[in-house]
């Protein structure tokens, strides 16, 4: 059985594994600084669901790192797009070398749209974090973090 209520409270406990797949959220915020971290797996990157996350009108992306801990198995230039509503437009696109590659790199160079860098406006509206595989990822093997510092200061 993996739910039990045994306390007689209405209260349940799980017993056993308990697979959650990736997740996403706010490591932090300071000031006007927001740090987003995603743990990503070949599995969680396969699924149709992700984790809520809204980004904030006028986020300004100022640095992402992709930390890979186990390489990922992607299709050749295959990407995977991690960005607002159209990732692949406003995002970040990580390629196939970036994916397979074991250890710690700034992929700051591929954003795009109102996620890249260098945005005049930043996101132009708050959106819910997506993502987007183009060619084909491993639903097996890879798992790393993709960690995203925006600049955030609402004016309204």
């Amino acid at each position: 059985m993996a739910y039990e209520n045994s306390a007689g409270l209405g209260v349940h406990n799980q017993y056993g594994v308990r697979n959650t797949g990736g997740s996403l959220g706010v490591e932090h915020t300071s000031g006007s600084t927001m740090t987003v971290t995603m743990d990503l797996t070949g599995e969680m990157l396969n699924s149709t669901f992700t984790p809520k996350l809204k980004v904030p009108k006028r986020a300004l992306l100022k640095r992402a790192t992709l930390v890979v801990d186990a390489a990922f198995v992607v299709s050749t230039s295959g990407t995977v797009a991690i960005g607002g509503t159209a990732p692949g437009t406003n995002g970040i696109v990580l390629t196939e070398a970036k994916l397979e590659a074991l250890g710690v790199s700034d992929v700051t160079a591929l954003s795009v749209g109102t996620w890249a860098e260098d945005s005049a406006t930043g996101t132009t509206a708050a959106e819910f974090v997506t993502k987007a595989i183009t060619g084909t990822v491993g639903a097996t093997a890879g798992k790393g973090s993709l960690i995203l510092e925006f600049v955030v200061k609402s004016t309204s």
